[in-house]
């Protein structure tokens, strides 16, 4: 079913799907950028029976929004998200809460989402699934527009130029220095004015959602020791987040309930053979 919740004006939708038999495990999942909220069900075969999923919406996208009464950029802190996830979750399930089992899943832009939760409450969760995950490493381009004066107003000069941006995105496939996986995001994610706008608000609004590597150290380590579990999975053909990103997060705690994973697969990962894949790596012992 669809759900939604507001505080401080600021508005969040949701699909949340429970279990017939009891529950015993809440999922809260955050999608990749531009991505519906239903589309993150796809892993729930990932987890055992009684499980429930709250796969919520990225600001900006799915209808939530920040307040309308403020900037369109305005910026969301995680700690004002985490305790909006409490109200949520204990609405949704009632005071049983606090004995069930709460997990963080993240695929692309939501695994950034999922990584900066759990770093600002870790004692909150019990398991991180992180699925091509952004987070771990900033690309020059988003420096620029979101950190820097002069790339925001590059961006409102790129927007006003696009025919002629995007034919220089084609002219770099041609000449084969661009992979077609990477002129195919380049291309949908300046394909139009509202695009362009939805992906510039949503940098903007979600910046502070970034990990660090002390953070997730901490996080990691706490999880781990209390049985809780982190597994970070990649595509091995991923050109828009190869695991090259993640080179150094890998060697942050050596336990073995924290790992780094390989799938044969691209960016995409919710198609059904490749979750199949997913559940095979991440629990071998099922086979």
């Amino acid at each position: 079913m669809k759900t939604s919740w507001t505080d401080q004006g600021w508005h969040w939708n949701a699909v949340w799907q429970a279990p017939q038999h009891p529950l015993t495990r809440v999922v809260v999942a955050f999608h990749g950028f531009g991505r519906p909220c239903e589309e993150m069900l796809a892993y729930l075969p990932l987890y055992e029976e009684g499980t429930a999923m709250l796969s919520v919406g990225v600001a900006h996208q799915n209808g939530s929004h920040p307040p309308l009464d403020g900037p369109t950029q305005a910026v969301l802190k995680p700690e004002h998200m985490a305790t909006t996830l409490d109200a949520w979750l204990e609405d949704l399930v009632g005071t049983n809460l606090q004995n069930i089992c709460l997990e963080l899943l993240g695929y692309s832009l939501g695994g950034r989402i999922a990584m900066a939760l759990l770093e600002c409450q870790p004692e909150r969760w019990n398991g991180l699934t992180l699925l091509a995950p952004d987070g771990f490493k900033k690309n020059t381009l988003y420096r620029f527009v979101v950190e820097t004066a002069a790339g925001r107003a590059s961006w409102i000069w790129m927007d006003r130029h696009a025919s002629g941006i995007r034919a220089l995105i084609r002219s770099l496939r041609r000449a084969r220095i661009l992979p077609a996986q990477l002129e195919h995001f380049a291309l949908h994610h300046t394909e139009d004015h509202e695009m362009r706008a939805l992906v510039s608000n949503t940098w903007m609004t979600t910046r502070m959602f970034w990990p660090t590597k002390a953070g997730m150290h901490r996080s990691w380590t706490q999880m781990a020791q209390l049985g809780g579990h982190v597994h970070v999975v990649f595509g091995d053909r991923d050109a828009i987040i190869p695991r090259s990103w993640a080179r150094g997060w890998d060697q942050l705690v050596d336990h073995p309930q924290v790992r780094f994973l390989t799938i044969p697969a691209g960016h995409v990962m919710h198609h059904i053979s490749i979750v199949q894949s997913l559940k095979r790596t991440i629990f071998p012992s099922d086979d």
